[in-house]
């Protein structure tokens, strides 16, 4: 379960600089300290953008070798709740993460400019699908056996 969420942490990540960031353009990772709307904070929005992504696509390639490495160790095929419900844990845990640190202690930035108006609406999408994901994990995984890396 832990490549599966670790996997799930960095993919969240990379789709939340991909959609949010860059598509949507809703923030930047630090645009609640550099202002978007000149050249130089734009820049430096950009470039913590970029570092950003390449630290979540490391997460990602982290999790997927945690992944291999459990399949290849495992006497069996590893079940496919536990590994979605690990990935949808991992998905949550990114986006609590992203909420409670980056939104509410760093003010790095807001999901919108809106001055942290749906912070908490954030909080508890997030919260629900890290609930998800133990109801999912545990629903698929036998009594007593939580010793799968995967």
């Amino acid at each position: 379960m832990l490549g599966a969420g670790v996997f799930g942490f960095g993919f969240s990540g990379l789709v939340d600089v991909v959609v949010l960031h860059h598509v949507l353009q809703w923030h930047h990772l630090v645009s609640g300290i550099y202002p978007m709307d000149t050249l130089a904070g734009l820049r430096t929005n950009l470039l913590a953008d970029g570092l950003f992504s390449l630290v979540m696509l490391v997460g990602m390639t982290v999790g997927a070798g945690l992944l291999w490495r459990a399949e290849r160790a495992a006497s069996d095929p590893l079940a496919v709740h536990p590994l979605a419900g690990g990935a949808l844990i991992g998905l949550g845990a990114f986006d609590v993460f992203d909420a409670v640190v980056n939104h509410m202690l760093l003010g790095l930035h807001q999901p919108l400019s809106q001055g942290g108006r749906y912070n908490p609406h954030w909080l508890v999408v997030s919260l629900l699908l890290v609930t998800a994901g133990y109801i999912v994990y545990r629903t698929g995984r036998p009594t007593g056996d939580d010793t799968s890396d995967g």
